[in-house]
């Protein structure tokens, strides 16, 4: 079976979250975060202030979890780090990096460099 797992962009705060849980039915969100004293606390966020972001199920080439919305670096070449960046997008019911690779086809000699809310200049000028 599909892991199926969440992140969350938190607009307001412009940060990153793993979710918790989904309230589907209040449109809101739980997450865990930490106060400044370094203690856990559960927090919500309402489904206007966010924007959630799924796993694809795939792992890059150094085992990090790879989400809708991350950018990945494709090589070319491993040796001479040559490839490309581009944005993971769920398109006509597949993942794809770009426009032209499905993601299960290059995954596995892609990496995570960043994400399209917290480095959208990855994607300037891509090309190797």
């Amino acid at each position: 079976m599909r892991e199926i797992k969440f992140r969350a962009f938190i607009k307001s705060s412009k940060k990153i979250i793993d979710v918790e849980w989904i309230d589907f039915k209040n449109k809101q969100i739980t997450y865990n975060s930490i106060d400044f004293g370094g203690f856990g606390i559960v927090d919500h966020s309402s489904f206007e202030d966010i924007e959630l972001i799924e796993i694809t199920g795939l792992k890059d080439k150094n085992g990090r979890e790879i989400y809708e919305g991350d950018i990945v670096r494709i090589l070319d070449d491993e040796e001479t780090n040559e490839g490309w960046n581009e944005e993971v997008i769920f398109h006509r019911s597949c993942y794809m990096a770009g426009d032209e690779n499905l993601l299960v086809n290059v995954y596995f000699r892609s990496e995570v460099i960043g994400n399209i809310y917290e480095n959208p200049e990855l994607l300037e000028g891509s090309s190797a």
